[in-house]
């Protein structure tokens, strides 16, 4: 099964497994064929043009907007419309989701889909997994056709001012198994919803958790490489971009290179990104420092005037050892003391042999003079 590329350019794909009794089989397809669909901020009309949604209210507002769900395929399908916080991926820094077994408690709870429910209540999580698959509403489409479908917003009274963010799924599933097991597999697209609820805005980022690592190389004289990581943590209330460098030194601060790496786009207010870098022709100096510089920068589609926080640094060691060229030397060394070592036994067992043969001669000289007497 695969999305409609043009429709979901400005989107978070997310693909949930979830298996009872057994481990994720591949996606199933429909029985003529394969399911293609994408979804799009829409009117009644159809499309408008839009990527996204992005919106700035009053806390307290309600706003009504439209989005388009396509059947791309050549058979009938059935799929759920929803919406749903969105997150920074930890490992990716990606714009994600929540998973489906999980209902939202931000701008995801506030979007109703047509007359569909949208959040859950806080309950344990057998009943809040229950309660998510039935948010949103169901449309089945036939091959080739556009639901153009309402939905609203409706920012709370007390909102907490700045940026939140949410996306509308398409998610079609299928069920299947092997051995008795069933196993059913989610596929989601959609498309984002930025929202700036008005009030005092307080960017802020934070870094921590910072490491360094060092991998050699088998060359005895060659250069390795440098590795650092740190959290990114989006600890204020706006959407935030940033630009991480790394730069590596050795005793003594001598240089040993910087490492710009690609900007971290779009961390969403309370979401955290994993990041990491590797230098490569790094010098095992023995000891190696990784520091990291963070430079704020707009998120994408807000205005360059928008405050940013000051940068953020951290710091980080750890050894760089060339542990092929001590190995060699290890052996170098370890083979000239024995060679040494067993010269100086050969000597002193021959200083041993010669001592013994003389007092045999000694003892021989005595025993003849005796004789002679």
């Amino acid at each position: 099964m695969t999305a409609r590329p043009h429709l979901t350019r400005a989107l978070l794909a997310v693909t949930l497994a979830a298996a009872i009794g057994a481990l994720a089989v591949p996606p199933a397809s429909a029985a003529d064929g394969d399911v293609t669909w994408g979804i799009q901020p829409s009117t009644p009309a159809g499309p408008d043009g839009r990527t996204q949604f992005t919106y700035q209210v009053a806390p307290g507002t309600t706003i009504t907007d439209w989005v388009g769900v396509v059947n791309d395929s050549t058979v009938p399908a059935t799929f759920r419309v929803y919406a749903a916080d969105a997150t920074t991926d930890y490992d990716t820094a990606a714009f994600t989701l929540i998973g489906s077994d999980q209902g939202s408690r931000d701008l995801g709870g506030w979007t109703t889909i047509d007359t569909g429910s949208a959040a859950c209540a806080d309950t344990n999580d057998a009943a809040e997994a229950a309660c998510a698959a039935g948010l949103g509403v169901s449309v089945t489409l036939n091959p080739g056709t556009t639901k153009n479908i309402p939905f609203t917003i409706a920012v709370p009274q007390d909102a907490t001012p700045g940026d939140h963010a949410a996306g509308i799924v398409a998610s079609y599933a299928t069920d299947g198994g092997s051995g008795g097991a069933t196993v059913r597999q989610e596929n989601r697209v959609g498309t984002r919803i930025y929202l700036r609820v008005d009030g005092p805005l307080t960017p802020a980022l934070g870094v921590s958790g910072a490491v360094a690592g060092y991998q050699g190389t088998v060359n005895p004289v060659g250069a390795g490489s440098g590795f650092a990581g740190f959290d990114l943590r989006n600890t204020g209330n706006t959407r935030l971009s940033a630009q991480p460098v790394l730069h590596f030194a050795g005793p003594f601060g001598i240089d040993l290179g910087t490492l710009a790496l690609p900007p971290v786009k779009n961390i969403v207010p309370g979401g955290t990104a994993h990041v990491t870098g590797l230098l490569p022709g790094v010098a095992p100096l023995l000891l190696l420092f990784a520091d990291m510089t963070v430079t704020p920068l707009p998120g994408d589609g807000l205005a360059a005037s928008d405050p940013l926080p000051a940068g953020a640094t951290a710091s980080a060691a750890t050894w760089a050892v060339p542990w092929m060229l001590l190995g060699i030397l290890v052996v170098v060394v370890g083979g000239i003391a024995l060679i040494v070592f067993l010269r100086r036994r050969s000597r002193d067992r021959l200083a041993e042999d010669l001592a013994a043969y003389a007092d045999q001669i000694r003892e021989e000289a005595r025993s003849e003079k005796e004789q002679v007497r």
